[in-house]
């Protein structure tokens, strides 16, 4: 047989075209493609113009899905990360805290034993001349330092509170600038408020000024600190020195210092952290930092620098250096970068100067006075300002109001969606159910009928016997 021919035009489809400049050009995709798009636009359209209302629902229903998208996502943002509101109020309390007393004495050393010891001019350990001839290997600093300082038989005549010594318990801590202070702790609460049962202090002074107390301070007398009693205190500047308050009292005075207690509850979140240990304190976790970063730069310490691995400095070079970097410090008002979380609850106690006046003893002596006028307390606390229940409402709210949803129709969508992603699963498992029962029911006719006819053959057998008589 011959092979079957065909046009060829209708072997071949049209698939390009010569144009005049005898170039190919592509024209079934024109041919072909075209008409389709020009006619899906034609049947969207002619669809948007057959129901507008359907059109200007679902544009409304896509702009409020939008919205509840953007409200669901900031009240999850709000759950996760709560925002802190303050709330002030007055609380009177059947007791009240005392706070701790700090004294530091001014001049803080003992001229005459630093320029014995050191073997030069030295009125404070801060000048290079304490150091230039020390003898480093025949003295060492923690007997230089602990001598030059006043003992509490120095310091003292008496101290109580509620006119006890008892109620008070007292530490003893070392500093550079300052010398040996002397910090004063409360036992108990206050149970009443007056200045019987305040402070009751007594200073010694032996009215000796050093050669630059006069430019340092420009009196004698003492320094006074007071602050939260879970607080250690440094004299170092940093942020939580804000929490002490600072008076300073001249020797012969008598002075009554009333107090006042605002207390700050700070709440933990995911940004700032805060401390609930009652003995931390976040003033000598700073000061810690501070020299042990001093330290570890010229690989030495101070006799001050207490719980510090580092050997203390043994030349005249690495001490004058670790005291010149300590004084950058010192005076410094910028916050050294430290570590240190804030405490969740603290108290910051206000000083108001009720009385001073001249105190008229045969010895250089200083009466403090410091108590309570009322157990009144400001409080100041924070709380997280959203909770569960303002999202379970806000949530409700979005989706009621701007998508008509209540719980019912909720229901609803949540039974539809079920049986259409799980629906052939269900299927089966229905289909499962009923198969089983079916054969359930079917072994049960079979065991009746079993037994009907076992009782048929027995009751002919007994009908035989019977007829046998």
């Amino acid at each position: 047989m011959g092979a079957l021919s065909l046009p060829r035009d209708a072997a071949f489809p049209k698939i390009l075209a010569l144009s005049h400049d005898r170039n190919w050009y592509p024209a079934t995709s024109l041919e072909f493609h075209f008409p389709h798009a020009m006619g899906y636009w034609s049947e969207t359209r002619a669809w948007l113009f057959r129901d507008p209302a359907k059109l200007i629902r679902y544009l409304v229903l896509f702009a409020c899905c939008i919205v509840v998208i953007v409200q669901l996502y900031e009240c999850f943002s709000k759950l996760y990360n709560p925002p802190i509101s303050t709330h002030s109020y007055y609380s009177l309390n059947e007791t009240i805290e005392m706070p701790a007393v700090t004294i530091c004495r001014e001049p803080p050393y003992k001229e005459e034993v630093l320029t014995r010891l050191s073997g030069g001019g030295c009125p404070h350990p801060k000048y290079a001349t304490c150091w230039m001839n020390y003898p480093f290997g025949e003295i060492s600093l923690e007997e230089f330092f602990e001598n030059s300082t006043h003992n509490m038989g120095d310091t003292f005549v008496f101290y109580g509170l509620n006119e006890d010594p008892n109620n008070v318990e007292m530490n003893t801590s070392l500093h550079f600038y300052m010398g040996r202070c002397y910090t004063l702790r409360p036992k108990e609460p206050a149970k009443r408020v007056s200045k019987a049962v305040g402070y009751s202090l007594m200073l010694e002074h032996s009215m000796t000024a050093t050669s630059t107390s006069d430019v340092d301070t420009g009196a004698v007398g003492w320094h006074v600190f007071i602050h939260d009693k879970k607080e250690n205190f440094t004299e170092v500047n940093m942020k939580g020195s804000g929490r002490v308050e600072y008076v300073f009292v001249g020797v012969n005075e008598e002075i009554e210092i009333k107090l006042q207690t605002q207390y700050f509850s700070n709440v933990q979140t995911r940004e700032e952290a805060c401390s609930n240990d009652e003995n931390y304190s976040d003033l000598k976790c700073g000061e810690q930092c501070i020299w042990q970063d001093l330290s570890d730069n010229m690989q030495c310490s101070g006799p001050w620098m207490h719980d510090i691995a580092n050997e203390p400095c043994n030349d005249s070079v690495s001490m004058r250096k670790l005291i010149s970097d300590y004084k950058d410090v010192y005076e410094n008002e910028d916050d050294f970068d430290c570590d240190c979380i804030q405490p969740c609850q603290s108290r910051i106690y206000t000083t108001f100067i009720q009385n001073r006046k001249a105190f008229k003893q045969p010895e250089p002596r200083t009466q403090i006075y410091i108590y309570y006028t009322t157990k009144l307390i400001s409080m100041i606390e924070e709380r997280p300002s959203y909770d569960t229940t303002q999202f379970i409402a806000d949530v409700g709210g979005s989706l009621g109001f701007l998508l008509g949803l209540s719980v019912l129709g909720l229901i609803g969508i949540l039974e539809h969606m079920t049986l259409f992603f799980c629906g052939g699963f269900i299927k089966r498992m229905q289909q499962k159910e009923q198969d089983k029962l079916a054969a359930s029911s079917e072994d049960g006719q079979s065991q009746t009928s079993d037994e009907t006819i076992d009782i048929a053959i027995a009751y002919k057998k007994k009908e035989k016997k019977e007829t046998k008589y």
